[in-house]
């Protein structure tokens, strides 16, 4: 246990280290994020934030995994360091065209989708390999996902939700970090008190230092953005992870912030189309509390203790 509490404040002290230049760099080239015309009117004083800062703690999370575990006789880990920096390299790409076009759109909606689809599914293929499916077990054994094709297509559909479900997260100061860093929290708490897996521990409490720590650039006030670059990978490696310990269920609940912002959105989109309705005041759903009045650092707050009760739950059901 006290290992694993040192990862933690290692990663996190390594998190801010490497962070800290990265943020001069940045200012430097002002490679600033361009904020979308029909968000809420109060992030236009946003504008022209560096972005891309989540490059600072994905870069500690590969060099603490290869450090603390052994890729060779764990290739799984090594196969999550890959699909992680496969979104990551996504992610750049998206925020770098918004950069260089001055607009909030980077890569189209399936230019993304295909992307990471072939990502996760290069994924997905090699745990099918490793023969991950083969020990699944509980409701998702009993629906028959132990057969390597609906496994496969499994894997991808979590890999792919969660990290576009953390994608709409992030969108308010410290938001996604602290709901992320919580959430890879108790995946550790779960892995080394439940489990008993020391490799899953040790990556989720490398990630959740490192991501926390990026609080201190990004909250209350945002020095720096993490960017797609960062919130595209970690919802990704949260998925990745879950496979990789066969909890993709219980992600659901621990990562009950993720699933509800991502819902919100569909639930708007459906909504619209089909009956010219708006169920929110504005998706995803950490803008409807925006527009109803109350202060930015109120709602991150609010959606932090709602990632604690989640996590709980997820815990203990």
């Amino acid at each position: 246990m006290s290992s694993l509490i040192f990862i933690f404040f290692a990663a996190a002290i390594v998190s801010l280290a490497l962070t800290f230049p990265l943020l001069g760099g940045l200012k430097l080239f002002r490679l600033g994020q361009p904020v979308r015309a029909e968000g809420p009117p109060a992030h236009g004083a946003k504008a022209g934030t560096p972005t891309m800062g989540g490059l600072g703690f994905l870069l500690t999370i590969v060099v603490f995994t290869l450090i603390l575990i052994d890729v060779e006789l764990q290739p799984a880990y090594l196969a999550l360091l890959l699909l992680l920096a496969a979104f990551a390299a996504i992610g750049l790409a998206d925020d770098l065209l918004k950069i260089f076009r001055r607009r909030s759109l980077g890569l189209t909606f399936w230019e993304k989708i295909v992307l990471q689809v072939l990502a996760a599914g290069f994924f997905a293929a090699y745990l099918t390999f490793l023969g991950y499916n083969l020990s699944l077990d509980g409701p998702l054994a009993w629906l028959r996902f132990g057969n390597p094709y609906l496994y496969q297509l499994l894997v991808i559909f979590f890999v792919v939700g969660f990290a576009n479900a953390a994608n709409l997260t992030d969108g308010l100061n410290g938001l996604l970090a602290g709901t992320a860093g919580l959430a890879f929290l108790f995946l550790g708490a779960l892995a080394f008190f439940f489990l008993h897996i020391s490799n899953a521990a040790a990556f989720s409490l490398t990630a959740a230092g490192a991501v926390l720590a990026f609080l201190c650039y990004n909250f209350p006030r945002a020095a720096l953005f993490m960017g797609d670059a960062g919130s595209l990978p970690l919802g990704a490696a949260l998925a990745g992870l879950a496979c990789l310990v066969h909890q993709e269920l219980r992600l659901v609940v621990i990562g009950g912030v993720f699933v509800i912002e991502a819902l919100s959105v569909i639930i708007q989109v459906t909504a619209y189309k089909f009956f010219k309705r708006r169920v929110f005041k504005m998706t995803p759903l950490h803008h409807t509390f925006e527009l109803m009045g109350v202060k930015e650092q109120w709602v991150v707050a609010g959606f932090w203790a709602a990632g604690i009760v989640f996590g709980i739950v997820g815990l203990w059901i």
